[in-house]
């Protein structure tokens, strides 16, 4: 607790001279951490004294150590106040990423992309560009065979041993009637599909054998919501591009 809160705590005890020193710290607790002694005791008219014991009261033991730690308490307001710049926020989303990400649905995903004979990558609109990304870096990378159809171009045949990725941020309204013709063939004949959203509840997970829910980024406001969101994909494809590498070094 620090010590604007802590006064707060003690005020039903102060005396007079005691509510003055809180009076003046509260209004401007910069110039309390900041002046010297004695032009403090002069500026609130009060005796030594009356300063340390105020302090005392507070659980310090006399008026430069209350003065220190409301410097330091003051330091860490003003940098829980300040706005986070634009990397900072991009970063932490990351990062939040990072540790929130399954490791064994990450691993099972690895394994299904090296065993199967063709992995779709789709995306519509900004969300076909890391599902574009991902189509390259498992083609160049890992020599697997991939595909990054157009959203026009979806309805086809596709067979047991193929993988689609798809990635779809909230909505997914684009690949509901795609989705819900595959789910008619019998799961031994279509093939395995993978939802990667920022939505946990996305309209189209029923329809896919595994969904991976990346953190939400709404709360940073919608100029940055599409920039945030693509920026989490293209981590969440170096981390399974990574994990294949990991894997394939144990064959």
């Amino acid at each position: 607790m620090d010590v604007l809160d802590l006064m707060e705590t003690k005020v039903s005890a102060f005396t007079k001279t005691d509510l003055a020193i809180y009076e003046y710290l509260k209004g401007d607790p910069a110039a309390f951490a900041q002046k010297g002694y004695d032009e403090l005791v002069e500026d609130l008219g009060i005796s030594p004294s009356s300063l340390i014991r105020f302090a005392k009261k507070l659980g310090y033991t006399g008026y430069a150590n209350l003065q220190y730690q409301l410097g330091i308490d003051l330091e860490k307001r003003a940098e829980r106040s300040r706005e986070k710049t634009i990397g900072e926020v991009y970063c932490d989303f990351i990062l939040q990423e990072e540790k929130s990400l399954d490791q064994k649905t990450l691993d099972t995903l690895a394994s299904w992309v090296t065993t199967a004979s063709k992995v779709y990558c789709m995306g519509f609109y900004l969300s076909n560009l890391p599902a574009r990304f991902l189509s390259v870096g498992l083609r160049a990378l890992h020599g697997v065979e991939t595909e990054n159809p157009e959203y026009d171009y979806v309805m086809r045949q596709y067979r047991a041993n193929e993988l689609i990725i798809l990635f779809s941020v909230r909505g997914g309204e684009q690949y509901r009637d795609f989705l819900k013709n595959l789910a008619k063939f019998p799961k031994s004949a279509r093939p395995r599909i993978v939802l990667i959203t920022m939505n946990p509840k996305h309209q189209l997970r029923t329809y896919c054998d595994s969904v991976i829910a990346l953190p939400s980024a709404d709360s940073v406001g919608p100029e940055r919501l599409a920039i945030i969101d693509n920026m989490q994909y293209m981590m969440f494809n170096e981390m399974l591009l990574t994990k294949i590498r990991e894997l394939r070094a144990t064959e």
